[in-house]
């Protein structure tokens, strides 16, 4: 038995290899619709049940269960294939259905077994379905068989065999059967008359497969074989010119989406956040080379009204605000001469390696301050802890740790006088009192960029670039992007001019080495320069912590919510840092940017101011303007911005 369920798995598997393996060939060969031939197979035979009324003359004394045995299987057959993928068959057939029983419930000792042989002729007509219209192909159909042989023998040790014939046998049966085969063409492709050979297995269930009409005995049986085909075919015509078709190249929508207008050249006062931190690098009780350092003979020179003043040279937001940090030093020694009763706490903090370490960190801002602007040191306290206060590992400690880490080796710089630092409710979110600069800012917001979408860039394409003409003829090359989405400045397309119409051409190459080209056009105009100035104003947040909008309340309604008149449009945009996951940073962002208008609605109802209109969005990590690789821009990337920008009538209040 299990030799021969091994034979049948070969035989299964060299099936389906062949389905798998079908030739696209077979489609340029001469079809027969006539096909005749003879087949030859081995039936394996899985007799179930038990048998002891051999005949009216013998019951054995030990009843016989289960069977098998391997028979014959001969036919001549006839098949018609109207169409590549579906025909019909039928077969003649010697069939053959032998069975040994070889087990029995005799005691211990006794040898006994039973032969026996039920051979038919088969009647067995087929659909034949070649799914996928080449050599591989399915049958199935019923069987009709007639009873021609049903002689059996018993053998028992030292008695001769008893051979006779089995009683109650159906003369007629009518069962199914269904299968699989492959054609292997033996002829050549052109040849009119068309040889094939073709191994196939069939599966003949239980159902209608009793061979008699008494006691229990069922029968299945797996055949498997190989059928000799011959078909005559039409003479082939002579094949007409090869044309080759190049696949369909994929291809891209393309489309632009320009603003009305575009802010034109303004005044923006900003209102910059001064982070109350110096970070110091890991290792080193120096204070680092990228804060500004000034000599002892540069710094009565200085001023914190000599940052304030950036129109001529006003550089980007981004750059104004690095610039007000990196001198902070120099800014608090400004602010501590100007304002002589006021003291400072500087809190050095290692990371965990040490007080002292914290210690001689604070010490060195000390020695900066006391050395080169001449600060009374009694005005300047200093203190060594191990972690800061408000560390940023406190939460999502195990995120990011080296980046959260670097975060810690700081030194905190604290002060009691309102010249100093920001009022705002407790210390949870502590800032150096904001400094104000006046610049000159034609940067686009948002909303005044061309948006380009290029659909499918990302499946299709391996770059793309765009080219923006002017009517004169002057182009902009922009690119290359990988994306399906980019922006571009209207600023930096209007390049002086008042407005203008643009034809843009998107150039991208294939991913198989073909170039694909796409155009279109818009217009575009600069709004007139308004006749109150732009305000800009940005809060920062500590590591994680989305409540701490509340926290600014008083500066939001006393320092920013004056500044908003009627008709204004205010954009509120929530950024974070990369430090947790982007879907996490997405929301906690938004929900800090909602936050302060929510705080900013509520202060501008209990004031005659109209018209208000918001626009408020989280970005996340997505679109930040300062970079991730030091604290401080990370500390800065963990801003709300808020841009209040004046409607065409000014109500006063």
């Amino acid at each position: 038995m299990k030799i021969a369920t091994k034979k049948i798995s070969i035989i299964t598997t060299f099936a389906v290899i062949l389905f798998s393996n079908a030739s696209l060939k077979a489609q340029e060969r001469v079809h027969p619709k006539w096909w005749f031939g003879v087949a030859g197979a081995g039936n394996f035979n899985f007799y179930r049940g038990a048998t002891q009324i051999l005949n009216n003359n013998l019951t054995t004394q030990y009843a016989y269960n289960n069977g098998f045995g391997v028979a014959p299987y001969m036919a001549v057959f006839v098949e018609y294939r109207p169409d590549p993928v579906w025909g019909l068959m039928v077969n003649l057939a010697y069939d053959g259905h032998r069975g040994e029983f070889d087990k029995s419930d005799a005691p211990a000792g006794v040898s006994t077994s039973l032969n026996a042989e039920f051979d038919y002729a088969s009647f067995e007509p087929s659909l034949r379905i070649a799914p996928f219209a080449g050599n591989f192909y399915l049958f199935i159909g019923p069987r009709v068989s007639y009873n021609v042989n049903q002689k059996f023998s018993v053998v028992t040790a030292n008695e001769p065999n008893n051979e006779a014939q089995f009683s109650d046998v159906y003369g007629i049966r009518l069962s199914a059967q269904i299968g699989a085969g492959y054609e292997i063409p033996l002829s050549a492709p052109a040849n009119t008359t068309q040889i094939n050979l073709s191994p196939f297995v069939a599966f003949l269930p239980y159902f209608g497969d009793q061979p008699r009409s008494i006691e229990t005995l069922s029968l299945t049986t797996i055949r498997a074989g190989i059928a000799l085909k011959i078909g005559c075919g039409p003479k082939p015509t002579a094949p007409a010119a090869a044309v080759i078709i190049a696949p369909l190249e994929k291809d891209v929508q393309f489309s632009v989406l320009a603003p009305n207008s575009v802010p034109g050249q303004r005044i923006v006062k900003e209102t910059l956040p001064l982070c109350n931190y110096v970070f110091f690098d890991s290792g080193s009780t120096e204070i680092p080379s990228r804060y500004i350092m000034l000599t002892k003979d540069q710094a009565p020179g200085f001023t914190e009204a000599q940052l304030q003043d950036c129109q001529k040279d006003p550089g980007t937001r981004t750059s104004r605000q690095l610039t007000m940090y990196h001198n902070v030093l120099n800014i608090v020694a400004d602010r501590m001469k100007r304002y002589p009763s006021s003291t400072i706490q500087l809190i050095g903090s290692s990371a965990g390696h040490g007080k002292k370490i914290g210690l001689e960190n604070a010490e060195a801002v000390k020695s900066y301050l006391v050395n080169v602007f001449g600060i009374n040191g009694s005005r300047i306290t200093t203190e060594g802890l191990n972690e800061p206060v408000t560390s940023s590992r406190e939460t999502n400690g195990t995120k990011d740790l080296a980046l959260i880490q670097a975060e810690d080796n700081r030194v905190s710089i604290i002060s009691n006088s309102t010249d100093m630092m920001t009022e705002i409710q407790g210390n949870s979110a502590l800032c150096l009192k904001p400094i104000e600069v006046t610049a000159m800012d034609g940067s686009s917001p948002d909303d005044a960029k061309i948006t380009v979408n290029v659909n499918g860039a990302g499946d299709v394409l391996t770059t793309w670039s765009v080219d923006v003409s002017d009517a004169s003829g002057n182009t902009q090359h922009f690119g290359p992007y990988t994306d399906d989405q980019e922006t571009i400045s209207g600023s930096a397309i209007l390049n002086g001019n008042k407005n203008g119409t643009y034809k843009i051409v998107m150039t991208g190459q294939t991913k198989t080495g073909h170039a694909i080209t796409k155009e279109s056009s818009f217009s575009l105009s600069r709004e007139a320069q308004p006749n109150q100035p732009e305000q800009m104003v940005s809060i920062l947040f500590r590591f994680d912590k989305s409540v701490t909008v509340a926290t600014f309340e008083n500066f939001l309604t006393n320092t920013v919510a004056p500044h908003i008149y009627s008709n204004s449009k205010v954009v509120i945009s929530g950024y974070t840092d990369v430090i947790g996951t982007p879907e996490y940073n997405l929301t906690l962002s938004a929900e800090r940017a909602q936050d302060a208008q929510t705080i900013l609605q509520t202060a501008l109802a209990k004031s005659s101011v109209t018209g208000v209109t918001y626009k408020t969005n989280g970005f996340g990590e997505v679109g930040t303007s300062f970079g991730n690789t030091l604290p401080e821009e990370r500390f800065y990337n963990r801003t709300v911005i808020i841009n209040i920008m004046p409607g065409e009538t000014i109500v006063t209040r």
